[in-house]
């Protein structure tokens, strides 16, 4: 049905009204009065047939000032897009008045106040409501719940108090849930939320959360990503959660979890891309099944008490590309296979473990490894020659282990190396080139039995520590010149002679 002329002008009306609130900004150049454009052909402007504007869409347009009162003059509004424009003020009651809205998207700006408390009168047809990363404070409202057709409810990164409301359950056609990072006061996640089937994304990262990780979560069959990092949680995983066959993302890193990680017979949750559950008080040792979740791209078990050795099928997961498994009781050797099978694999971080053994010979053959580190466990063997060839190669710790022979010389020179720690093993040699890799910024080489000169040229050098080796000839003049940015130099106990410069 097509609206009166009347009614057509006084959404040409309202948009000027919205655009004069603005300042007049340069973005809206094309918002003209008397142009003879319609007013549906001005950009960021979307309308009906009948000449209606449906569709108010700046995202990332900056703008100053407060949402103008006047968008609540646009009647038939379907989207209200203002993500990232910079816009402040209160929360903007007036699109009440758009009655059959459906997507509201005030993300990312410098909004703050309270949630209204009748907030339930934005409308059953609301279908999104982001009102992320702004200054929003006070309580959630319970009347959110009566949004009954929300499928996308965004609240997280505001200053928001209380607790999540339980009332939050009644909305059942919801999909995606974002709470994160609000001050609330300790609390636990709802039993209500059972009634979320319909779940695909939840996050609730440092929320105050305690308890332990409610049973429903496990029975979410469209849950895709669950985020329950940095909180209070208490108690062991479900073991239940690795059914969940289209989880994608599962962070429970930060917590106080406990116990072993116990999968029941075949694990289902084969669509896990990412699993984090760092910094928590878990132990045991991996399941041998993670071995079979052929699209996983990050494993990280860091900061636990897990122990024993590193399943051989983790070494071929075709997808790895992160794994971080410091500051545990790992024990064993590496397994030889690893970065052979892992084409994508480009950090390794087994920090301060019980491995022994060699360093893989193949960790760097496909030649994407950005960083390995295995400082303070018992390692033995020399460094293999594929990591002096490795050309992504930007950080390697290998400090406090057993490592011995000859460096390989290629490390020096041919490589990307940012930071090289080799420092407390005792008996490694060789002998370092004149000019070292321009882009090294710290070398630590301390009690080892490296000889010959020190190195002359290393422009980027800030951090040069080879003390307690067999170092010999004087300290060159050139070191002056040759390391210009060199902040940290210690020769103690070499077999140095003559001035120093």
């Amino acid at each position: 049905m097509a609206s009166s002329p009347g009614a057509v002008v006084d959404e040409k009306q309202s948009l000027l009204q919205i655009k004069r609130a603005w300042g007049d900004p340069a973005q809206l150049a094309s918002w003209g009065a008397g142009d003879g454009i319609s007013h549906c052909n001005w950009t960021y402007v979307s309308c009906d047939p009948a000449g209606r504007v449906t569709t108010l869409a700046l995202p990332n347009v900056t703008l100053t000032g407060v949402v103008p009162t006047a968008i609540g003059g646009l009647a038939g509004l379907k989207v209200l897009n203002l993500y990232n424009t910079s816009v402040g003020g209160g929360f903007p009651a007036f699109v009440y008045n758009c009655t059959g809205i459906t997507h509201i998207d005030l993300a990312h700006n410098q909004l703050h106040g309270e949630l209204p408390a009748d907030i339930s009168r934005l409308g059953e047809s609301l279908t999104y409501l982001a009102l992320d990363h702004n200054n929003f404070t006070g309580e959630i409202p319970a009347a959110v719940s009566k949004l009954k057709n929300l499928r996308y409810l965004a609240l997280n990164e505001n200053q928001l108090t209380g607790t999540i409301p339980p009332e939050l359950g009644e909305l059942t056609n919801l999909e995606t849930l974002k709470l994160e990072n609000n001050p609330f006061g300790p609390g636990m996640l709802p039993e209500s939320f059972r009634n979320l089937r319909k779940l695909r994304c939840i996050w609730v990262a440092n929320c105050n959360l305690t308890g332990e990780i409610p049973d429903y979560v496990t029975e979410m069959p469209e849950m895709e990503w669950l985020d329950l990092s940095i909180n209070g949680f208490t108690g062991s995983i479900p073991p239940e959660i690795w059914n969940l066959q289209k989880l994608q993302y599962l962070y429970l890193y930060i917590n106080n979890l406990s116990g072993n990680i116990v999968v029941n017979g075949a694990i289902r949750a084969t669509s896990l891309i990412e699993l984090d559950v760092s910094a928590n008080q878990l132990s045991g040792t991996i399941p041998e099944s993670f071995g079979s979740l052929s699209n996983l791209s990050l494993l990280n078990l860091d900061q636990n008490n897990f122990s024993g050795e590193i399943p051989s099928s983790i070494a071929q997961l075709p997808s790895l590309t992160f794994l971080w498994l410091f500051n545990n009781n790992f024990t064993g050797a590496l397994p030889a296979e690893l970065g052979k099978q892992t084409p994508l694999l480009r950090d390794i971080q087994v920090d301060d473990n019980n491995f022994s053994g060699p360093i893989p010979a193949g960790i760097c053959d496909h030649q994407k490894l950005w960083v390995f580190t295995a400082s303070g466990n018992r390692l033995n063997g020399s460094i293999p020659d594929s990591l002096g060839t490795c050309r992504t190669l930007i950080w390697l710790q290998l400090a406090d282990n057993e490592l011995y022979g000859e460096v390989p010389a290629a490390l020096w020179t041919e490589t990307k190396l940012l930071n090289l720690l080799l420092q407390n093993n005792g008996q490694l040699t060789g002998t370092l080139p004149k000019k070292l890799y321009w882009n090294l910024t710290t070398l630590y080489l301390d009690n080892n039995r490296f000889s010959g000169p020190l190195p002359v040229v290393a422009a980027r050098l800030q951090k040069f520590h080879i003390s307690n080796n067999l170092i010999t000839g004087s300290i060159p003049a050139e070191l002056v010149t040759g390391m210009p940015q060199l902040q940290e130099l210690k020769l103690a106990g070499n077999l140095l002679s003559g001035v120093i410069p």
